[in-house]
């Protein structure tokens, strides 16, 4: 009844008269059992870590300038042709026009056509008007009251004869360039479509040139 035993097991015999042994008092299957479940749960803390650093990145966002209307290349932007819209961004947002530069772009020259919706970036528009394809340069002076005093460069405006009895269809011009004399009078370089770029320089030099702006391009 007081026998010690010497090991901690035991032994059972099978079926064909063998023995197994089974040591008693060592838990290896639990222990690795609980490490793993220590693994697991470390992985679901650092999962669920970033999962929150994305969304937390995701919800970043950022106003940048987008067209709300149709502009054409060569046309001169004006302030309703534009509007703001949010972006979500990581890092950086280069090439994107930030909502405090809008007012910068009125004035600028589309280089392509732009259609609604679309972001604004860096190489869509120039600074300086240019002269399009089938377009010829015209230089006028005009007297006080044959154009408005605000006109500016980018502006796109009709050019007409101040005499009705004169024959001739109202042309579509741009604002290349533009000075003021000291008389008051305005220098202007014009971009005038090629078939009337001669009817619209023989106005000009017989006094008769008025210029209606129809959309302001920006300041002068």
């Amino acid at each position: 009844m007081n026998k010690v035993l010497s090991r901690t097991s035991f032994e059972r015999h099978d079926g064909d008269g063998g023995s197994v042994s089974k040591q008693l008092g060592a838990r290896p299957r639990l222990r690795v059992r609980t490490q793993w479940l220590v693994f697991s749960a470390a992985l679901v803390v650092l999962a669920g870590v970033i999962v929150s650093w994305s969304l937390s990145r995701a919800a970043d966002r950022v106003q940048v300038v987008q067209l709300a209307r149709s502009v054409h290349g060569g046309q001169a932007f004006v302030l309703d042709d534009l509007a703001l819209t949010n972006v979500a961004f990581d890092g950086d947002v280069k090439g994107l026009v930030p909502a405090a530069s809008l007012e910068k772009l009125v004035g600028r020259i589309a280089s392509v056509d732009l259609e609604p919706g679309v972001l604004v970036q860096v190489g869509m528009w120039r600074s300086a008007p240019q002269l399009a394809v089938g377009e010829e340069s015209v230089g006028v002076v005009l007297k006080p009251g044959r154009a408005p005093s605000s006109l500016a460069v980018g502006d796109v405006a009709v050019a007409a004869s101040a005499d009705p009895a004169v024959a001739g269809t109202p042309v579509t011009v741009r604002v290349l360039d533009r000075a003021v004399k000291d008389d008051g009078s305005i220098i202007v370089d014009l971009s005038v479509p090629a078939a009337q770029a001669v009817h619209v320089a023989q106005l000009a030099a017989a006094e008769q040139l008025v210029l209606v702006v129809r959309q302001a391009g920006g300041a002068g």
